[in-house]
C-alpha cells in the first residue's frame, strides 16, 4: 500500500450513450456551445460515413484493416481511457 497519494484531477468525463438517432449529438453540441473548458473525443468507426458528416469532426472513420491496426495498438499501451464496443455490423472505438 502507497501512503499519502496525491492524484492530480484532471477532469470529468462525461459519457452520452443511447440509439442511434436518440439526440447525443444534439446534447453534446448544446454541451460544447455553453459550457467552458469542455471538448469532444472524437471516436474511430467502421460503420460507413452518414450524410453531412465530416471524416475527424464526428469519427474517424476507418476500414476493418486500420480498426484492427489500432486494436494492436491499444493491446500494446493499454491507455485507461481506451473503450473498443463491437456491434453486429460495426466496431467502434473511443481513445
Amino acid at each position: 500500500m502507497v501512503d499519502n497519494v496525491q492524484l492530480a484531477r484532471r477532469g470529468v468525463l462525461f459519457v452520452l450513450s443511447s440509439p442511434s438517432g436518440a439526440g447525443k449529438t444534439t446534447i453534446s453540441r448544446m454541451l460544447l456551445d455553453d459550457v467552458a473548458n469542455i471538448a469532444l473525443s472524437v471516436s474511430a468507426t467502421t460503420r460507413p460515413m452518414r450524410p453531412g458528416e465530416v471524416d475527424g469532426k464526428d469519427y474517424h472513420f476507418v476500414d476493418v484493416p486500420r480498426f484492427k491496426d489500432y486494436r494492436v495498438m491499444l493491446d500494446k499501451v493499454k491507455p485507461l481511457d481506451a473503450v473498443v464496443v463491437a456491434t453486429p455490423d460495426h466496431t467502434h472505438a473511443c481513445v
